[in-house]
Formats: structure tokens, sequence, C-alpha cells
């Protein structure tokens, strides 16, 4: 039963069904509506990756291998933002747009060719452009976030065509590698982007679930890419500035800075490629998805502690670069221990608790690398 034709379609239509069935509910029904709603999608979405479903004809499939995980996670996050009361929209209209962007980001992930999840990427860009624009005292953000996603768009596009192009070979393959993965890294908020795409960190939940909706469709395609030296570059930048700007931001932001410190570890991992290289892109795009819908109310990603699902995305992304690019390992995990806040008595704070457990990982790293050399 779990092979029918009709499960990929069902689970990639859902969302967008929703978006009708929520604007004609009242606003009294509208959040349990949208709960029920977001549960099916979700549902559906891990019963299309449990028996690896396709959609004939199409583009749409489930991602091979252990990228497969990815395509439920937009909805993770859609679910779980309906029930947080807080993350909430407090319009119906940015409630039924909250599902509209959930259902872009299934529908890019399960893009199986770089062409069409590029224009797919660009659709959920535009998307939460909109989305921002919209709210209340993040109309420039807005304006900000689509000048970037159209730039980003207008690179992926080209250097994903050049890549499909059967004559395509050499330089001109090179340079479609490079425009993709630039132009997707712009989109998803990597690189120097980062920073506007985090911007407007007190905006309404459509904001908040921006860097989720737009980081798993594009590390899914940048995984297989061709360029993966430049994704690992971009997830690096993207780790040290979020890493800085934790330790000066004040306390209200740190979660969403944490969630971007959380993507640009996955693009390292993206980029490291192998078993354990899409292992910890997985579970730190899964604990992207679990907190990025709670990151307007403080919730912190505790990257150094183990054994929680970071932590182990982190070791995971470690492991992967000892085997591709070991004089990477050094960089990435001093960013992690910078741009980490340690829990002391209940606060956050980098005394003798951080110095000890940094030292402690840097001196585990030293081992895997040496393990990575023999």
């Amino acid at each position: 039963m779990l092979s029918l034709p009709v499960l990929m379609p069902l689970a990639l239509c859902w969302p967008f069904l929703s978006m009708g069935v929520l604007a004609a509910c009242s606003p009294a029904s509208a959040r349990a509506a949208a709960t029920g709603l977001s549960g099916i999608g979700l549902v559906l979405a891990v019963l299309a990756v449990a028996s690896r479903s396709v959609w004939p004809a199409t583009p749409f499939a489930v991602p091979p291998g252990p990228l497969g995980l990815l395509l439920p996670l937009p909805l993770v996050a859609l679910f779980l933002s309906s029930l947080a009361a807080d993350a909430a929209p407090a319009r119906q209209g940015a409630r039924v747009l909250t599902h509209g962007l959930a259902g872009g980001a299934v529908v890019a992930t399960a893009c199986a060719d770089p062409l069409s999840g590029a224009v797919a990427v660009g659709g959920v860009a535009m998307l939460v452009a909109l989305a921002t624009a919209v709210t209340r005292g993040a109309a420039r953000a807005g304006w900000d976030l689509f000048r970037l996603s159209l730039s980003g768009i207008l690179l992926a596009v080209p250097g994903a065509a050049l890549l499909a192009a059967s004559d395509a070979a050499g330089r001109l393959e090179g340079l479609g590698g490079l425009l993709l993965t630039v132009g997707l890294g712009t989109v998803a908020g990597l690189g120097p982007a980062a920073p506007v795409v985090l911007a407007a960190g007190e905006a309404a939940a459509p904001m908040a679930l921006a860097p989720v909706m737009t980081a798993i469709p594009v590390l899914r395609h940048l995984a297989e890419g061709p360029d993966p030296m430049g994704v690992m570059a971009l997830g690096l930048v993207t780790l040290w500035l979020m890493a800085l700007s934790i330790r000066v931001a004040p306390e209200a932001r740190r979660g969403r800075l944490s969630v971007g410190l959380a993507i640009g570890l996955a693009a390292v991992a993206a980029g490291a490629g192998g078993g354990a290289g899409q292992a910890g892109l997985v579970a730190l795009l899964l604990s992207v998805a679990l907190l990025g819908p709670l990151a307007r109310e403080g919730a912190v990603v505790a990257l150094v502690h183990a054994p929680l699902l970071p932590f182990g995305g982190l070791v995971l992304t470690l492991v992967a670069l000892c085997e591709t690019a070991p004089l990477l390992v050094l960089p990435v995990a001093v960013g992690v221990a910078v741009g980490s806040p340690l829990p002391v008595k209940g606060v956050f704070g980098t005394g003798w608790l951080g110095r000890g457990v940094a030292a402690l990982l840097l001196a585990g790293l030293v081992m895997l690398v040496l393990r990575g050399w023999r």
C-alpha cells in the first residue's frame, strides 16, 4: 500500500491544499486546523520516504541515501511552529503563508535535477521575502531579502543550466558548478549573505522559519553538487560569521544566530561528502528543523553538549573532514567553541567550564585528524 503512485503527489501537494483550507477557517479554529493539517502532511512525507516514493514522469522523487531523510524536515518545523503558542503567527494570512513556505521547501527538496531544484528554491526564497515584507516593521528586511534572493537565483539557474547541457565540459562545467554553488548559497544565507538573512530577528513566524525552509533544499542539492570545496568554504565563512556575532549579540537574538551556526556546519558536512558527511548534514539540519521554530524564544543550540543531536552532527562532520580536508578541522572546531555559549548555573557564559570543554573537544579533534591521516 505504501508504494501507491499517488503517495508522492499527495505528500507534495498537501501543504498547498492546506493553505486553501486554512484560508476558509474561522480565526477561532485556525490554529487547531493548522496543527492537524501540518501533522497529516508530516505523516504523508514520512510515508513517502519510507517507501522511497517517486512521481512518475516528473523530476520529483525521494532523495537518494541518507538525504531522503531531509524531505519531511520542513514539515517538522511547520508542525512545531503550529504547536508553539509564541511562534504561531498572529494573523491568519501569515499562518496560511507558512504552509506555502513548507510546501515549497518540500517540493524543492524532492527535485531530482539541479535545474528544477534551483528554480524551486528560487520560488521558496521569494515566498520568504514576501512573508517578511508584509510583516509589521520588517518591510526593509523583506526588500533586502528579495534583492539578495534574486541575485542568487540569477546565478544559480544559469549554473544549473550549464551543468544540464550535454555538451558542457571542462571550463564550462566548472563555471556551472561555481555559479550554482554561489547562487544557491546566497539564497540560503550562506557565506557573506548570512547576516542579511538573519537580520529580521524580531519578525513573525514566517521569518523565523526562513532559515529552515531555504537551507534544507539548498543543502540537499549542494551535497550532490560538483563543487564540494566551494560548499565547504561557504560553510566555514558562515560558521565564523555566526560565531563572532553570537559573542556580541543580545541574548534574545542568540537563538537565531545559533541556528545559522548549525546551518554553516551542515554546509561543511555537505561539502565533505561521504557517509559521515551526509549523516552529519542530516543530523544538523534535523536540529535546525527542531529548534528553528523556537529560535525567537531564546532557544540556543548547545553544539558542544554530548549527546545532543547537534553534537552528533558536529562529530560526524569532523570525521568527514578528516578524510577530505583535514586542514579545515581546526578552524571549524575553534569556530564552534567560540560560538557556543555553555550553560553555567542556568546562565550562558564561557568561564572555566567553557574553556575546559573546548580544550577537550580540540584534543579529541587532534586524535581524529591523526587517525584520518593514517
